[in-house]
Order: structure tokens, then sequence, then C-alpha cells
């Protein structure tokens, strides 16, 4: 998931200019806390 935060600089011209950006992975883990697989998705609706 990619994300941009983005902020309004007040004064004389309000301005949006982007601050940041990262790139986030989740990852699920067990009770002790070590990465797990995932349960397989059965897609059929």
């Amino acid at each position: 998931m990619n994300v941009e935060v983005f902020a309004q600089r007040m004064g004389l011209n309000e301005v949006i200019v982007k601050v940041t950006e990262a790139t986030l992975t989740f990852v699920a883990t067990g009770a002790d806390r070590a990465p797990r697989k995932l349960p397989e998705v059965n897609d059929e609706s």
C-alpha cells in the first residue's frame, strides 16, 4: 500500500505540499508475534 501525506501551509498563499510518502507492508503475526501464513481465501461467491 502506498501512502502520500499532504499539508496545507498557511500564510499569504495557502499552498498544499506533499510532506512525506511511504510504502506499507502488512504482516500477519501469531500469538508469539512471529510472521505466520494467511489462510487460503476462496474467491467463489
